[in-house]
């Protein structure tokens, strides 16, 4: 990976008197449009400013209207078919003005000179569904409370009709923005331009040249971009991109004169992309942000929110303007206020970072529907050679080792020079067949058992990468992308399935091997099973808390009965106290951190807090709608239902067979029984509970289904 600073060295020194934030909108700009050779204004800001790539996630779909609406209200919210129902209050609609028609949609009379949006009422019913959390308005609100006012100037109006979406970042709860222009004054005819209608660049500069100095936000909508994307599909394409070129000039002539209107030390310039671009080839997924004024150094952007230089989130505007200006941010907000890593940083190396995510993302379907249809074939043959009564483990053996070794696979192949799709998968194939071969040349030269020597590499593999900041899993493709949004930092629910998996399954096998003979194997195991622990609960490295519950479940039913001590139920209840102890520790010592070093689950604790039951119920809500349209949809769930149902039918038939494995592999097979604890736990308590023990059984099923085979193999032999 190009970019690999580390975030906790960020910092923003807010100017003593801070002046006013502008924020200039240009919706659909790529971070290509920014490598090569930019134009002199913009190439001006990414040097003397922060850069970053913005997720643009929403509590709808990704389209202008909610991602407005989510950058100004500080969590992920939707407004659907609004933007076109907004005016300066004088303006002339339908039945008299947009003021007339405000009073009779709220019975409140707006100030003469404000902005409206009159489909407020409908914002409250649109993101119902998204919880309390969405607060229409937020930000507007807290500059009002703090005696500030807000403005928009232009819009993205073509010849269809109004575009104003930009309202719903700086307008309060009310709908109302202070100041601006929204309305003819801030475009102009142009006959050649597609629609016929452009932004008025100059009237721009005019009406903000007319702001009271009172207004603390402004937010300009260049529009432009905006109107060109919508008539994309009635362009020719070479004829479209010379005006997308064209455009990008103007924007950036924009750009200097207005950083020649402003107070550089006391003002802050952010350069906002709330909808990613699509240039009819492929759709971007992230989108180009730029900060440049009083307190910002050049250098990349990041958040506590995503602990990734160069990443922040949308829901992160919002907290960064409240920061600047000397405010606390609201309790809905999501976001944090965005931080800057100092130092010289080409803005090619961040469009790097993103061609090497967006072939993560684009190839993740690919290859692990692959590698799941390949386990569910692997198991269909497996049966067939267990019920036919065949010898078939040293046939299948290579093949369950290439299954174990695919998720440490997926995790070193970004350390190969990176490439496509096809480079992608055939570095996982490369990687894994060595892998496998490994196992074997190590059993057969040393005697070291292959599942065992899978397991421990796999194992510590995973908890070097942890330790030093997750490096790989950020870029793996059984790992988690700041494209998707879940997740940006820490221990990811697929290989929080495979640590617990692959911990459980290395150490029984170990004790298995090695017991009586040294017996300080056993507390050894327990305490790698504590550090494992902290790996997965550990606020400062991510906490995951539905791993923190599975992974204390696992090891901790594990580690009794390899002690010797019998499960039952006062045991269970115990084992559920003492786990639920363990996550609350974790969970209390996050929330008495300062905002900015707590994890996502901290933050979740405050929100709780203020939120109450109604949070709680929305999280419960959101986490079994999440597992239940996984379950339907995703392939993880395929292997997981196939493997336990497998591992059931293995405890009946054929008869007597379980019971010759336990008795001949007791430890190795207390450890199987660990792996499906923790594989049962991850599933009720993660939001993508199907896919984390999904990834968890894939160390339970391919050593049990090998055991099986040995075992029958045993019998034929006593037989014979």
């Amino acid at each position: 990976m190009p970019v690999s600073r580390n975030w906790s060295a960020a910092h923003f020194e807010v100017p003593a008197s801070p002046g006013r934030v502008i924020m200039v909108i240009m919706d659909y700009l790529q971070i290509m449009d920014l490598t090569g050779e930019m134009p002199p204004n913009l190439a001006r800001l990414a040097s003397e400013g922060a850069i970053a790539l913005m997720n643009a996630n929403t509590g709808g779909s990704i389209i202008p209207e909610n991602t407005h609406a989510t950058m100004g209200w500080g969590s992920h919210a939707a407004a659907n078919n609004t933007a076109a129902q907004v005016f300066a209050a004088s303006e002339k609609v339908e039945k008299g003005t947009a003021s007339d028609e405000y009073l009779r949609r709220t019975g409140f009379l707006p100030p003469k000179d404000s902005l409206v949006y009159l489909d407020i009422a409908r914002l409250g019913l649109i993101n119902k569904k998204n919880g309390p959390a969405v607060v229409p308005g937020a930000l507007g609100d807290r500059l009002h409370e703090a005696g500030y006012r807000t403005a928009v100037l232009g819009n993205s109006d073509d010849h269809v009709g109004p575009g104003r979406q930009a309202v719903s970042i700086v307008m309060d709860g009310r709908g109302i923005v202070d100041a601006g222009s929204v309305s003819n004054g801030v475009t102009r005819r142009e006959k050649e331009f597609i629609g016929g209608i452009s932004t008025d660049y100059e009237g721009i500069l005019e009406e903000y040249e007319k702001l009271p100095a009172d207004v603390k936000l402004v937010a300009v909508d260049l529009g432009d971009l905006s109107r060109l994307q919508r008539a994309r599909e009635y362009m020719d394409r070479e004829h479209w991109s010379s005006w997308r070129a064209r455009i990008i000039l103007r924007a950036d002539h924009f750009l200097g004169n207005l950083m020649g209107r402003v107070d550089k030390n006391r003002d802050l310039i952010m350069l906002v992309c709330p909808t990613p671009g699509d240039n009819g080839d492929k759709k971007d997924r992230l989108s180009p942000v730029l900060m440049c004024g009083g307190g910002v150094t050049g250098g990349l952007l990041v958040t506590p929110t995503t602990r990734r230089p160069g990443i922040i989130m949308n829901v992160d505007i919002a907290p960064t303007v409240l920061n600047y200006l000397g405010l606390s941010r609201p309790e809905n907000f999501t976001g944090q206020p965005a931080l800057v890593i100092p130092g010289s940083f080409g803005i090619k190396s961040l469009a790097d970072m993103y061609r090497i995510l967006e072939v993560v993302y684009e190839a993740r379907p690919f290859i692990q529907k692959g590698y799941v249809m390949f386990q569910l074939f692997l198991l269909a043959v497996s049966l067939c050679f267990i019920f036919l009564k065949k010898s078939g483990k040293d046939y299948l053996k290579p093949f369950f080792l290439s299954v174990m070794a695919v998720p440490l696979s997926y995790l070193l192949a970004p350390l190969l020079p990176p490439g496509g799709i096809a480079a992608l998968g055939l570095s996982v194939i490369a990687i894994t067949l060595f892998l496998a071969f490994a196992s074997l040349s190590v059993y057969k030269r040393w005697g070291i058992d292959s599942f065992l020597f899978i397991c421990a590499i796999t194992m510590t593999a995973i908890s070097a990468d942890i330790v030093a900041g997750s490096p790989l899993q950020r870029v793996s493709v059984l790992g988690y992308d700041p494209i998707v949004g879940a997740r940006f930092y820490g221990l990811g629910n697929e290989y929080m399935g495979v640590l617990i998996g692959s911990t459980l399954v290395g150490t029984t096998a170990l004790i298995q091997a090695v017991y009586p003979k040294y017996r300080f194997i056993i507390p050894a195991s327990g305490a790698v099973y504590l550090f494992i622990t902290y790996l997965v609960a550990a606020p400062q490295l991510g906490t995951n808390v539905g791993g923190t519950l599975a992974a204390a479940s696992a090891f901790l039913v594990t580690y009794l009965l390899i002690r010797g001590i019998s499960i039952n139920w006062r045991r269970v209840s115990a084992i559920v106290c003492a786990v639920a102890l363990v996550a609350l520790a974790f969970i209390l010592y996050d929330s008495g951190r300062p905002p900015q070093f707590q994890s996502h689950i901290g933050r979740t604790t405050e929100l709780i807090n203020r939120g109450g039951l109604d949070v709680v119920a929305g999280i419960i809500s959101r986490k079994s709608e999440m597992n239940i349209k996984l379950i339907r949809y995703t392939v993880w769930s395929r292997i997981f239902l196939a493997s336990l149902a497998m591992l059931a039918l293995l405890f009946y038939r054929p008869k007597g067979v379980m019971e010759g494995l336990r008795n001949r592999n007791p430890y190795l097979f207390r450890g199987l029984v660990g792996v499906i604890t923790g594989s049962i736990v991850a599933f009720i308590f993660n939001d993508s509970g199907v896919v984390a023990a999904a990834t968890t059984m894939i160390f339970g099923a391919p050593p049990l289904i090998y055991l099986v085979l040995e075992e029958m193999e045993g019998r034929c032999g006593e037989r014979v």
